[in-house]
């Protein structure tokens, strides 16, 4: 694939298979498409005026996700996102986790409460929040708020769940709570992490790919890329001479 702001490529000949039901990390430094890629799977770059991919396709379970018939709604439903900074809806916590649900036209209070619960359970907040489902969800701390999104993201039961930098705005304890909470999440759902943190990546996923001014260097299982990289460029950036 590659894909365009206007005239300017910022993404050249991709070509990558994310495994299912494992965590796949980007990495690469500020400014190389780590960010724009992850955005192509959902396509929130859908958003910015003059965005489109050039050549090629993404194709979420067998299907090119540009197709005329692709319901955009639907597709979102798919393929959760959970972003840099916590984004909470000024509304309750029950009514932040239910959104998504309504969104999509489920007014069943029995099926909403199951799903609140469900999806506050695998964003390991159930026993923390039980009690307070009517409280607002600003008056959470911030990593509960982020995994409060999560919580959001996973209440629709995506294939996929995109995660840009989830830690990067929280202190080292909740960002454990989140990596804990990553390698629970891939037991249900293929999960994909932009993050800056090489030792992060490491800790979480399965599988890492690199990037550099908008191209692919290297892909490979995560154990081997940071034991023994095959390209001359990705070991620099991990040994920090680059």
């Amino acid at each position: 694939m590659d894909f365009a702001y206007g005239g300017k490529v910022a993404l050249h000949d991709i070509h990558l298979a994310v495994e299912k039901r494992r965590v796949t990390a980007l990495i690469g430094p500020s400014g190389c498409g780590k960010s724009t890629l992850l955005r192509c799977i959902n396509r929130m770059n859908d958003r910015v005026a003059g965005a489109r991919i050039v050549k090629g396709a993404v194709l979420v379970k067998g299907k090119n996700i540009h197709d005329p018939d692709v319901d955009l709604t639907q597709l979102r439903r798919q393929v959760g996102m959970v972003f840099q900074k916590s984004n909470p809806f000024p509304k309750s916590i029950f009514e932040n986790v239910a959104y998504g649900l309504r969104v999509h036209g489920e007014d069943d209070m029995e099926v909403l409460n199951e799903a609140v619960e469900r999806a506050l359970k695998q964003a390991a907040l159930w026993d923390e929040l039980k009690d307070r489902l009517q409280a607002h969800a600003l008056g959470l701390s911030g990593g509960q708020q982020q995994r409060l999104c999560i919580a959001r993201a996973i209440a629709t039961q995506p294939d996929v769940l995109l995660m840009d930098e989830p830690c990067s705005a929280l202190d080292p304890i909740a960002t454990l709570k989140i990596e804990e909470l990553i390698h629970q999440l891939a037991r249900d759902y293929t999960v994909i992490i932009v993050t800056h943190n090489m030792q992060q990546a490491v800790r979480v996923s399965d599988f890492t790919a690199f990037l550099h001014l908008g191209r692919l260097v290297e892909f490979s299982p995560t154990e081997q890329m940071f034991e023994q990289p095959k390209e001359k460029l990705t070991e620099s950036y991990l040994r920090g001479t680059f």
